[in-house]
C-alpha cells in the first residue's frame, strides 16, 4: 500500500570491468525508473497537500518541487524522453572504448541517483499525515463487507429449507401437465411434416418420369409449406428447405436438357418440346432461365463439339491412340488436325459442314414452328397451354430465336474459321481436286448461312442496295479465311508446278517441233471450267447469280435437303471430259476429232519416224505446210496446260484471280528466261545481262587522263547488244529478281534432288541447250526457232481469250491484261530477234560447220598484204572470197532443211537476214583488223569484195532463191525482212550502209574523226580506235587526245543509257 512517491530507488553499483554494453543498459534503467516517480510524485504530493488544507504543508511541498525541477535541469535531455536510452549510449560511444570515460560516465550518473533518492524520501515525510488517514478509511470499508457476506449466506440458508416442504410437490404437477401438452403439439407437427415428406416423394418422382409442369407445381407447393411460419422454428426442416434450391437447379438442369435435345437433335419431338416451354412459363421471373439464350449456348457448345469430334474422327490416330488412353480428351483441334491425312480433309470438311448446316435448319424449323405455335395459341383454340404466361413465353422464345441468328452463324464462322487455319493445305499432299472440292464444300456452307441471314431483322426498313451489302457481310470471316489459306495453297502449287514445269520439261525437253494441225489451239476456253458436282442451290444463290436481292421469307430447309448429307469427293472432270489431275496438256488431246490435219507426206512420216523418205524428195512445195500450224514444243504445250489450270484457280477464286494472273505472268516470264538461257551462249548472256555501271569522269567534264578504264570496250559492246532488245533484257531481269527472293516448299526439295530449306535460285540456273554448239545441226538451229516461236505462239492463242480473262479480274485491274499483252508481245519479238541473231552468229562463227568460219576468213585477209597501191592483177583475198561465197551458198541449201524442214519459211528470211549482218559486221571487222598497213586503194579493192559477198548473199538469202515456197501468211517474194523497226537506235547496224559508212570514215579528215565517232556511237570502241589509228597514226599526241575526248564520250554516253535501260517498264 506504499504508493509510489515512497518508493526507494537504488542505483546498481556498476564496475569498471563490465562490459559497455551492460554498462549502458544498467545505468538507462535506473534513471528511466528514477526520473518517472519523480515527475508522478510531483504531481501527487501537490493535489494532497491541497486536499489536506495545510498551508505550510503546500508551501513545504510546492518549494520542494521547485527546487527539485531547478536540479533535473542539469540531466541529460536523453533521460526525459520516450527513447531507447541504452541505444543511444551506446551509439554515443567511440570506438575503440575507452574504459576510463565509461568510468566517469558511471560516477556521474551515480551523483545523478544519490540526489534523487534524497529528494524521494523527503518528499514522503513532508506528507506523512495524508497518508495515515488514507489507510483508516481502507480499513473501514473492509471491515463493512465481511458483515454484508455474513448476512447473505445465512439467508440461502433459510431459503432451502423452506423449498424441501412445500414448493417441489407443485411444480412436479405442473411440469407432467405442460408435457402432456407439448406431445400433443407434437403430433400435429409431425402429421403436418408427413404432408410435407409426400410433396417432397412426388417432386421426385416427376423429375424421373420428366412431368415438368408437375415437377413445378409440386415444387411451388413445397416451397409455400416450407415457408409457413409455423415451420420456421424447426430445425429439422432445414436440410428440406435448403434442398429446395437443388430441386429447383434439378428442373432447371433437366429442362435445360430437353433443350439441348430440341436444339441440336436429329429427331424434333413436339410435344416434349412444349412440355418444356410449359414448364417455364410456370415458373417463377427469378426461377425461369431465358429459353433463347439456353438454346443459343446449346448450339454454340454443340458446334465445338462436334467440331473436335470431326476431327477427332478422321485423325490419323484416332484408331491408335498415343501411351495413356486419355489422348483424345486433352488434344486440342490443332493437334488433331496435324495428325490428319491430307486424303481425310474433303470427308471431315463434308461431315462437319453437315453438321453445322443441320444446327441452321433446325434454329429455322423452331423459328416457324414458334410462329406457328403463337398464332395456335392466340387463337385461343382451348388447349391447356393456350394461357397469357404460355403465349408470353412463346412470343419471348421467337424473338430471342430471331435476335440469337447472329450469334449462331457468328459462332458456325468463327469455329469453321478455326479448322480451316489448322488444317494444312499444301500442295502436293492435298491434291488440287481435294482443295476444289474443299473451296466448293465453304462457298456452299457460305451460301446456305446468306440464306439462313437473309431475313435477319425483317422489320427494319432498308434500301436493296444496304440490305444486299449485309446480308453477304455475315460470312467475311470465312471469306477471310479461305482466301488466306487459298493463297496459301495456291502458291505452293504455284511454285511446285513451277519448280516440276523446270525439271520435268524444260530440262528435258529436246525442243523438237511438235506435228499439229493448223487450227491446234494450246488453250481451249471449254476447259477452263471444272465440272463440280451439282448442289442445290438456295434462294440466296440464285439471287447472288442473278444480282438480284435475296426474298425476306426463304423456304425452311431440312435435313434430308442437306447439300453435304451423302457428299462424295468423286475425281472431277473438264466439260470434255478429260480428268483434273491428268490436265489438258497432252497433244493427242489438244486436238478434236474435228480438226484438220495437214495431208504432206512430210507429217506422216515425222510422226511414224520413218527414214524411208528419200532426200530428193524433200523439196520446197512439200516443206510449205510448215507454215501453216502454230510453232510449239512439249514445253510450250505443258505451260499452256498449267496456265489453264491457273486459269481455272481464277474461275474458282475470284477474290484471288488478280494474284493467280499475276502468277501466270511469272509462268510466262520464267519461259521466256529458260528459252533465253538455253538458246544463247553464255557469253551472250553475261553481256546482255551486265550491269553497266561506269567509273565517273573527272570532275568539270574533262576527259580522264591517264591510262584509260580497260573495261569500257567491254561496256560498250554489251551496251551495243542490250539496246538491241531492252524489254527482254529488262523482262529478263525482272523474273531473275522475283525467282532470286522466293523460298520454295519443302515439297520441292524432293524434285531437285536437294536437302531443304531451297531457295528460288535453283530456278536461275539453266544449263545451255547441248547442241549450241553441234556443227551437224547447224549448232541447234532448229531447236532454237522452236523455243524462239514458241513464245509468240502461246501468246497469239492467249490473246484470243483477253476478253475472257479480264472478266476474270476485278474490274479495276481489267487494264493489266491489255498492258500484259502489249509488253508480252514486244517482249517475244525481242526473244525470237536475240536468239535468231546469236544463232545466226554462231552458225558462221562455230568452226566445222562450214568450209571456213568468219573469224578465220577475217584473221586470213587481215593477213594479207593491203599496202599495196596497185590491185590490177585482182584482189589478194579473191580465193577467200570465193570459199566465204561457198559456204554462204552451202548454208542456204541446208537451212531450209534443218531439223527435218521444220524451220517455217518466215523464219528461215529472218535466220538469212541476221546471218547477211553478221556478215556485214565481219566485213567491217577485216577493215579494222588491217589496221594502218591499208592503202586507199586498198580500200577500194576490199570494198569490191565486199560487194561480191553482198551479191552472193542477197542472192541466197532473199526471197527470190526460195523459189516457188512462198508463206501463206501474205508475206510477198518482193518485201524484204525487217529486223528491227526503222525507227529503232539500232537498225543502222543491220544495213550495209554500216559498212560503207565505215569505209568512208577512213576517208576524211583526221581532225574531223574526232567528231565522227561521236556521232556514230553504234560502233564499238575497238572500231573506232582503228580508224582513229589510221587517220591519226602519224600524231600520237593527236591520237591519243581524239582518243581520250571518244572514251569520255562513251563513258557518259553510256551512263545515260543504261539509267534508261535500267527503268522498269513493267506496268503491270
Amino acid at each position: 500500500l506504499v504508493p509510489g512517491p515512497c518508493r526507494t530507488l537504488r542505483v546498481p553499483c556498476v564496475r569498471t570491468s563490465a562490459s559497455p554494453t551492460r554498462l549502458a543498459a544498467g545505468c538507462s534503467a535506473a534513471w528511466v525508473q528514477a526520473l518517472e516517480p519523480l515527475d508522478c510524485g510531483t504531481r501527487h504530493m501537490d493535489s494532497a497537500a491541497g486536499s489536506s488544507g495545510g498551508a505550510s504543508s503546500s508551501s513545504a511541498a510546492g518549494a520542494a518541487g521547485r527546487d527539485a525541477a531547478a536540479k533535473l535541469g542539469s540531466l541529460p535531455e536523453r533521460f526525459a524522453s520516450v527513447e531507447d536510452v541504452v541505444a543511444k549510449e551506446l551509439k554515443d560511444l567511440a570506438h575503440p572504448w575507452d574504459l576510463a570515460a565509461i568510468e566517469e560516465r558511471i560516477r556521474e550518473y551515480s551523483v545523478f541517483s544519490e540526489k534523487i533518492n534524497a529528494q524521494l524520501s523527503s518528499r514522503v515525510m513532508a506528507n506523512y499525515n495524508e497518508f495515515v488517514q488514507g489507510m483508516q478509511q481502507v480499513q473501514a470499508v473492509e471491515t463493512e463487507l465481511t458483515l454484508i457476506g455474513v448476512l447473505v449466506k445465512n439467508g440461502r440458508r433459510k431459503l432451502q429449507e423452506r423449498d424441501l416442504g412445500l414448493v417441489r410437490g407443485s411444480m412436479h404437477v405442473t411440469r407432467q401437465h405442460k408435457k402432456s401438452q407439448r406431445l400433443t403439439s407434437l403430433l400435429d407437427t409431425l402429421s403436418e411434416f408427413q404432408g410435407v415428406v409426400r410433396m417432397h416423394a412426388r417432386l421426385g418422382e416427376c423429375l424421373s418420369s420428366d412431368n415438368y409442369c408437375e415437377a413445378i407445381a409440386q415444387q411451388q407447393a413445397l416451397q409455400e409449406a416450407v415457408a409457413a411460419e409455423k415451420f420456421q422454428q424447426f430445425p429439422g426442416l432445414l436440410s428440406l428447405r435448403e434442398g429446395l434450391s437443388g430441386h429447383i437447379a434439378n428442373v432447371q438442369q433437366k429442362l435445360s436438357d430437353g433443350l439441348r435435345v430440341a436444339a441440336v437433335s436429329a429427331a424434333f419431338d413436339a410435344e416434349r418440346y412444349e412440355e418444356i416451354l410449359k414448364a417455364y412459363s410456370m415458373m417463377a421471373p427469378d426461377q425461369a432461365l431465358s429459353v433463347g439464350k439456353e438454346l443459343l449456348r446449346h448450339v454454340t457448345e454443340c458446334i465445338v463439339a462436334v467440331s473436335r469430334q470431326c476431327m477427332l474422327m478422321f485423325s490419323a490416330d484416332s484408331q491408335h491412340e498415343r501411351p495413356g488412353g486419355d489422348w483424345h480428351r486433352k488434344a486440342n483441334i490443332r493437334e488433331l488436325a496435324g495428325c490428319m491425312e491430307p486424303t481425310q480433309f474433303v470427308d471431315c470438311t463434308a461431315r462437319l459442314y453437315e453438321h453445322l448446316c443441320d444446327f441452321l435448319y433446325r434454329h429455322q424449323f423452331l423459328c416457324r414452328w414458334h410462329e406457328y405455335r403463337a398464332k395456335e395459341a392466340e387463337s385461343g383454340d382451348g388447349q391447356p397451354g393456350s394461357n397469357d404466361r404460355f403465349r408470353e413465353v412463346l412470343r419471348d422464345v421467337l424473338t430471342e430465336l430471331n435476335s440469337s441468328k447472329r450469334n449462331v452463324w457468328h459462332h458456325i464462322s468463327q469455329q469453321v474459321s478455326l479448322v480451316l487455319m489448322t488444317l494444312e493445305f499444301q500442295y502436293p499432299a492435298l491434291s488440287e481436286e481435294s482443295f476444289l472440292h474443299i473451296l466448293h464444300l465453304t462457298q456452299t456452307l457460305i451460301e446456305e448461312g446468306d440464306n439462313f441471314m437473309a431475313d435477319y431483322q425483317p422489320g427494319v426498313a432498308k434500301s436493296a442496295a444496304s440490305s444486299s451489302s449485309q446480308w453477304r457481310q455475315w460470312s467475311a470471316p470465312i471469306k477471310n479465311t479461305l482466301k488466306s489459306k487459298a493463297h496459301d495453297y495456291f502458291q505452293s502449287l504455284h511454285h511446285n508446278a513451277w519448280v516440276g514445269f523446270k525439271v520435268a520439261y524444260i530440262e528435258q525437253d529436246s525442243w523438237q517441233r511438235l506435228p499439229v494441225a493448223r487450227n491446234y489451239s494450246l488453250i481451249r476456253k471449254d476447259r477452263l471450267q471444272v465440272s463440280l458436282p451439282r448442289r442445290d442451290g438456295s434462294a440466296v444463290a440464285s439471287a447472288a447469280s442473278s444480282g438480284q436481292q435475296p426474298d425476306a421469307e426463304p423456304r425452311v430447309r431440312t435435313a434430308e435437303s442437306n447439300p453435304f448429307r451423302n457428299y462424295q469427293a468423286e475425281s472431277l472432270h473438264h466439260p470434255n471430259g478429260v480428268s483434273l489431275e491428268e490436265g489438258s496438256g497432252g497433244l493427242g488431246r489438244g486436238v478434236e476429232a474435228s480438226d484438220e490435219v495437214d495431208e504432206h507426206a512430210l507429217l506422216q512420216h515425222w510422226i511414224d519416224d520413218n527414214d524411208a523418205l528419200p532426200q530428193q524428195q524433200i523439196g520446197s512445195s512439200m516443206l510449205s505446210n510448215s507454215n501453216r500450224s502454230p510453232v510449239v514444243s512439249s514445253s510450250t504445250v505443258e505451260l499452256a496446260h498449267l496456265l489453264e489450270r491457273y486459269f481455272r484457280m481464277m474461275t474458282a477464286l475470284p477474290q484471288l484471280a488478280l494474284d493467280v494472273f499475276q502468277s501466270a505472268v511469272q509462268l510466262v516470264e520464267f519461259y521466256v528466261h529458260c528459252v533465253l538461257c538455253l538458246f544463247v551462249q553464255d557469253r551472250h548472256l553475261q553481256a546482255f545481262l551486265q550491269d553497266l555501271e561506269v567509273v565517273s569522269q573527272a570532275p568539270g567534264g574533262s576527259p580522264p587522263t591517264g591510262v584509260s578504264d580497260p573495261k569500257l570496250p567491254s561496256r560498250h559492246e554489251a551496251l551495243l547488244l542490250q539496246r538491241l532488245c531492252p524489254e527482254l533484257r529488262r523482262a529478263v531481269l525482272r523474273a531473275r529478281e522475283c525467282m532470286s527472293s522466293l523460298s520454295l516448299p519443302f515439297s520441292c526439295a524432293s524434285m531437285l534432288n536437294m536437302q531443304a530449306p531451297v531457295s528460288g535460285h535453283v530456278l536461275l540456273q539453266v544449263a545451255p541447250f547441248s547442241k549450241l554448239t553441234s556443227p551437224g545441226s547447224l549448232c541447234g538451229l532448229s531447236e532454237r526457232c522452236v523455243g524462239a516461236e514458241s513464245v509468240g505462239a502461246l501468246l497469239s492463242n492467249l490473246k484470243e481469250f483477253s476478253s475472257w480473262l479480264g472478266d476474270q479480274l476485278p474490274k479495276k485491274d481489267r487494264e493489266a491484261v491489255d498492258r500484259f499483252f502489249v509488253q508480252q508481245e514486244a517482249i517475244a519479238q525481242q526473244l525470237q530477234t536475240f536468239v535468231l541473231r546469236c544463232a545466226a552468229s554462231d552458225v558462221l562463227e562455230v568452226p566445222h560447220v562450214g568450209r571456213v568460219s568468219l573469224d578465220h576468213f577475217s584473221n586470213t585477209m587481215q593477213a594479207l598484204k593491203w599496202d599495196a597501191r596497185d590491185f590490177s592483177s585482182g584482189s589478194p583475198g579473191a580465193p577467200y572470197i570465193e570459199q566465204l561465197k561457198g559456204q554462204i551458198d552451202e548454208l542456204a541449201r541446208r537451212i531450209p532443211c534443218a531439223g527435218g524442214g521444220s524451220i517455217r519459211y518466215a523464219t528461215q528470211r529472218t535466220i538469212w537476214a541476221w546471218m547477211e549482218v553478221r556478215i556485214v559486221h565481219e566485213c567491217v571487222e577485216v577493215i579494222a583488223k588491217c589496221g594502218r598497213k591499208k592503202s586507199q586503194e586498198a580500200l577500194q579493192c576490199l570494198a569490191d569484195d565486199f560487194q561480191l559477198i553482198r551479191a552472193a548473199v542477197q542472192q541466197n538469202f532473199r526471197p527470190g532463191a526460195a523459189g516457188e515456197a512462198g508463206d501463206e501468211a501474205g508475206v510477198g517474194s518482193s518485201e524484204e525482212v525487217q529486223l528491227v523497226p526503222a525507227d529503232h537506235p539500232m537498225f543502222q547496224t543491220t544495213q550495209w550502209a554500216y559498212l560503207d559508212q565505215f569505209i568512208e570514215a577512213h576517208g576524211c579528215l583526221p581532225a574531223d574523226i574526232g567528231v565522227w565517232c561521236k556521232r556514230h556511237p553504234e560502233y564499238p570502241l575497238r572500231l573506232h580506235k582503228a580508224v582513229i589509228e589510221y587517220l591519226q597514226g602519224s600524231n600520237p599526241k593527236a591520237q591519243r587526245q581524239i582518243y581520250g575526248e571518244v572514251e569520255a564520250f562513251l563513258t557518259s554516253y553510256i551512263a545515260e543509257v543504261a539509267r534508261e535501260l535500267s527503268t522498269d517498264r513493267r506496268g503491270l
